[in-house]
């Protein structure tokens, strides 16, 4: 019986040992540990509070720009929130530099192409876009920015653009063109600023060739300047004759730059040699002519002066 008592008193002495022992490390082990705390997106003075309650130090690791995070404020932190570290522990962090900053471009008096392509290597973005007539400034160049030169305003912040329209559109009554030569009628509506649509043919023998049989718009509609106009074209057999006038949609960006340039355009075919263009125009700006031609034309294209270019019309 003495025995039995013994046994059961060594064995709650010693459950009482190793309990005490767990408790003391739990003890020790939990004085020295801490959960991190979530510092992101906090203001530096505050982020050093807390970590400053947790017993833990704050390591700078570097500072970027970001567009979303505010200046001094946590972008990131390592370890991760909610992680146990000992009490002592460097927090490591990136803090925000805010916004990088960029000057505004001067954009006014170049085209909206030119201007987006611009506003994009300064790093910012084109905003909403309104259209206007003007007199003064010719179509498809800016004529007002939101915000002016040379302010300083956050990378991808958008500029609104004013675009012209051009001269408010001249609105006629359709002249007509039936019962003309083709020449005749081109000049007719190259005097009246309309330009050329699509050309059909249509076989009639009593008619001379490259005579008008029909018009759209019809004579009398009103129009505007550089309406469309399409025309039939009377022809004597189904083949369709090559010396006829017929027309040439030129395409033309002016190339880059600082300043304005001189564009001149020439071409020759079966009329002969002749300038269809002359023009001061800003880089960026795009050309659209319409060319009468007849029979193998070609187009030289000069820049101030010095041929830049030379094209077969087909």
């Amino acid at each position: 019986m003495k025995i039995k008592k013994m046994l059961l008193r060594i064995a709650g002495i010693t459950l009482g040992i190793i309990l005490f022992v767990f408790l003391l490390m739990r003890l020790i082990t939990g004085g020295r540990e801490v959960a991190v705390p979530d510092i992101r997106g906090k203001e530096v003075t505050f982020a050093l509070e807390d970590l400053s309650k947790a017993g833990l130090n704050l390591k700078l690791l570097e500072r970027r720009f970001d567009d979303y995070i505010p200046e001094d404020h946590i972008i990131s932190q390592d370890p991760r929130p909610g992680i146990g570290v000992k009490k002592g522990k460097e927090i490591k962090v990136i803090i925000s530099k805010g916004s990088q900053k960029v000057f505004v471009p001067e954009v006014k008096r170049r085209s909206l192409r030119s201007a987006g392509i611009t506003l994009r290597q300064r790093g910012l973005k084109i905003g909403k876009v309104a259209r206007a007539h003007s007199d003064l400034i010719e179509e498809d160049t800016i004529m007002a920015q939101s915000l002016e030169s040379e302010v300083e305003v956050s990378r991808n912040s958008e500029i609104n653009l004013l675009v012209s329209l051009g001269p408010y559109p001249i609105y006629f009554y359709m002249p007509d063109l039936i019962g003309k030569s083709l020449e005749r009628a081109s000049r007719i509506m190259e005097s009246l600023r309309l330009q050329t649509g699509s050309i059909t043919y249509e076989v009639d023998p009593e008619l001379r060739e490259g005579v008008v049989l029909n018009q759209a718009p019809s004579f009398g509609f009103s129009v505007k300047e550089k309406s469309l106009v399409n025309l039939v074209i009377s022809v004597k057999s189904q083949t369709r004759p090559t010396g006829l006038l017929r027309y040439y949609m030129l395409h033309y960006v002016v190339p880059s730059g600082l300043f304005p340039k001189r564009i001149k355009i020439v071409v020759s075919d079966a009329q002969g040699e002749r300038e269809v263009y002359n023009a001061l125009l800003s880089p960026g700006k795009e050309i659209d002519e319409v060319i009468a031609i007849m029979g193998r034309a070609r187009a030289k294209i000069y820049i101030d002066s010095e041929l830049e270019r030379e094209m077969t019309l087909r």
